[in-house]
Protein backbone atom coordinates (compact mmCIF):
# COMPACT_ATOMS: atom_id res chain seq x y z
CA UNK A 1 0.00 0.00 0.00
CA UNK A 2 1.90 3.24 -0.66
CA UNK A 3 1.62 6.29 1.45
CA UNK A 4 -1.19 7.96 -0.88
CA UNK A 5 -3.53 5.27 -0.27
CA UNK A 6 -3.15 4.93 3.39
CA UNK A 7 -3.76 8.67 3.76
CA UNK A 8 -6.59 8.39 1.38
CA UNK A 9 -7.99 5.65 3.56
CA UNK A 10 -6.85 7.38 6.61
CA UNK A 11 -8.64 10.60 6.08
CA UNK A 12 -12.43 8.81 5.12
CA UNK A 13 -11.30 6.61 9.26
CA UNK A 14 -11.26 10.42 10.39
CA UNK A 15 -14.29 11.45 8.16
CA UNK A 16 -16.06 8.43 9.94
CA UNK A 17 -15.73 9.14 13.36
CA UNK A 18 -16.25 12.69 13.05
CA UNK A 19 -19.51 11.73 11.68
CA UNK A 20 -19.85 9.42 14.66
CA UNK A 21 -19.24 11.83 17.36
CA UNK A 22 -21.29 14.59 15.97
CA UNK A 23 -24.12 12.29 15.74
CA UNK A 24 -23.46 11.55 19.22
CA UNK A 25 -23.69 15.31 20.45
CA UNK A 26 -26.70 15.58 18.35
CA UNK A 27 -28.24 13.16 19.69
CA UNK A 28 -28.07 14.39 23.06
CA UNK A 29 -29.53 17.51 21.88
CA UNK A 30 -32.43 15.84 20.82
CA UNK A 31 -33.54 13.31 23.53
CA UNK A 32 -33.08 16.45 25.83
CA UNK A 33 -36.10 17.89 24.73
CA UNK A 34 -38.14 14.55 25.68
CA UNK A 35 -36.22 13.74 28.72
CA UNK A 36 -37.07 17.30 30.26
CA UNK A 37 -40.64 16.56 30.46
CA UNK A 38 -39.95 13.96 32.93
CA UNK A 39 -36.71 16.12 34.52
CA UNK A 40 -39.22 19.10 34.68
CA UNK A 41 -42.01 16.95 36.75
CA UNK A 42 -39.10 15.34 39.02
CA UNK A 43 -38.13 18.70 39.96
CA UNK A 44 -41.16 20.51 39.93
CA UNK A 45 -40.05 23.57 37.34
CA UNK A 46 -42.81 25.59 35.86
CA UNK A 47 -42.35 26.18 32.03
CA UNK A 48 -40.29 28.99 32.22
CA UNK A 49 -37.68 27.68 34.44
CA UNK A 50 -37.82 24.32 31.84
CA UNK A 51 -36.78 26.77 29.12
CA UNK A 52 -33.98 28.26 31.50
CA UNK A 53 -32.18 24.52 31.67
CA UNK A 54 -32.51 23.77 28.00
CA UNK A 55 -31.12 27.23 27.43
CA UNK A 56 -28.16 26.79 29.71
CA UNK A 57 -26.72 24.42 27.94
CA UNK A 58 -26.93 26.94 24.62
CA UNK A 59 -25.15 29.30 26.41
CA UNK A 60 -22.44 27.23 27.85
CA UNK A 61 -22.19 25.42 24.39
CA UNK A 62 -21.78 29.34 22.12
CA UNK A 63 -19.19 30.20 25.16
CA UNK A 64 -17.35 27.17 23.79
CA UNK A 65 -17.12 28.06 20.23
CA UNK A 66 -13.81 30.72 19.80
CA UNK A 67 -11.87 29.21 22.54
CA UNK A 68 -12.72 25.49 21.11
CA UNK A 69 -11.14 26.56 17.85
CA UNK A 70 -7.88 28.20 19.77
CA UNK A 71 -8.12 24.90 22.18
CA UNK A 72 -7.86 22.65 19.00
CA UNK A 73 -5.07 25.34 17.30
CA UNK A 74 -2.80 25.04 20.41
CA UNK A 75 -3.01 21.80 21.75
CA UNK A 76 -4.26 19.97 18.76
CA UNK A 77 -7.68 18.59 17.72
CA UNK A 78 -7.35 15.06 18.41
CA UNK A 79 -6.76 15.90 21.95
CA UNK A 80 -9.62 18.69 22.20
CA UNK A 81 -11.93 16.07 21.13
CA UNK A 82 -11.25 13.48 22.68
CA UNK A 83 -11.51 15.73 26.19
CA UNK A 84 -14.77 17.09 24.42
CA UNK A 85 -16.19 13.73 24.78
CA UNK A 86 -14.96 12.90 27.75
CA UNK A 87 -16.31 15.53 29.42
CA UNK A 88 -19.78 15.18 27.96
CA UNK A 89 -19.57 11.81 28.70
CA UNK A 90 -19.30 13.10 32.09
CA UNK A 91 -22.57 15.46 32.24
CA UNK A 92 -24.31 13.01 30.11
CA UNK A 93 -23.99 10.78 33.73
CA UNK A 94 -24.50 13.96 35.99
CA UNK A 95 -28.29 15.52 33.95
CA UNK A 96 -29.55 12.19 35.40
CA UNK A 97 -27.99 12.52 38.76
CA UNK A 98 -29.26 16.21 39.18
CA UNK A 99 -30.78 17.30 42.22
CA UNK A 100 -32.62 20.69 42.26
CA UNK A 101 -33.49 23.35 39.66
CA UNK A 102 -29.95 24.96 40.19
CA UNK A 103 -28.08 21.71 39.82
CA UNK A 104 -29.54 20.85 36.32
CA UNK A 105 -28.74 24.66 35.10
CA UNK A 106 -24.73 23.97 36.41
CA UNK A 107 -24.99 20.75 34.79
CA UNK A 108 -26.48 21.49 32.09
CA UNK A 109 -24.22 24.85 30.96
CA UNK A 110 -21.38 22.83 31.87
CA UNK A 111 -22.03 20.00 29.54
CA UNK A 112 -22.31 22.81 26.78
CA UNK A 113 -18.69 23.97 27.44
CA UNK A 114 -17.94 20.64 27.08
CA UNK A 115 -19.58 20.00 24.01
CA UNK A 116 -19.27 23.22 22.72
CA UNK A 117 -15.29 22.85 21.46
CA UNK A 118 -16.86 19.54 19.27
CA UNK A 119 -17.31 21.49 16.39
CA UNK A 120 -14.49 23.86 15.88
CA UNK A 121 -12.26 20.70 16.56
CA UNK A 122 -13.66 18.84 14.35
CA UNK A 123 -13.76 21.60 11.43
CA UNK A 124 -9.97 21.50 12.33
CA UNK A 125 -9.48 18.09 11.90
CA UNK A 126 -11.26 18.09 8.45
CA UNK A 127 -9.20 21.10 7.56
CA UNK A 128 -5.75 18.59 8.56
CA UNK A 129 -7.22 15.52 6.54
CA UNK A 130 -8.66 16.65 3.29
CA UNK A 131 -7.79 18.49 0.81
CA UNK A 132 -8.97 22.54 0.06
CA UNK A 133 -11.78 21.10 -2.74
CA UNK A 134 -12.65 18.18 -0.79
CA UNK A 135 -13.36 19.53 2.68
CA UNK A 136 -17.12 21.24 1.93
CA UNK A 137 -17.81 17.82 1.06
CA UNK A 138 -16.29 16.45 4.06
CA UNK A 139 -17.99 19.20 6.53
CA UNK A 140 -21.05 18.24 4.60
CA UNK A 141 -20.86 14.60 5.45
CA UNK A 142 -20.25 15.67 9.42
CA UNK A 143 -23.23 17.76 9.79
CA UNK A 144 -25.61 15.68 8.00
CA UNK A 145 -25.36 13.56 11.40
CA UNK A 146 -27.44 16.31 12.56
CA UNK A 147 -30.62 15.71 9.81
CA UNK A 148 -30.12 11.91 10.79
CA UNK A 149 -30.11 11.52 14.48
CA UNK A 150 -33.36 14.24 14.38
CA UNK A 151 -35.46 12.23 12.34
Amino acid sequence: MTATTKARNTKYIVIAMLFLGWSLGNFDRFIINFAILDISKELQLTEALTGIVLSSFFAGYALMQIPGGWLADRFGYRKVLISTILVWSIFTVLTGAAWSFLSIIVIRFLFGVGEGSYFPAASKGIANWFPVDERSKAMSIMLTSGSIMGS
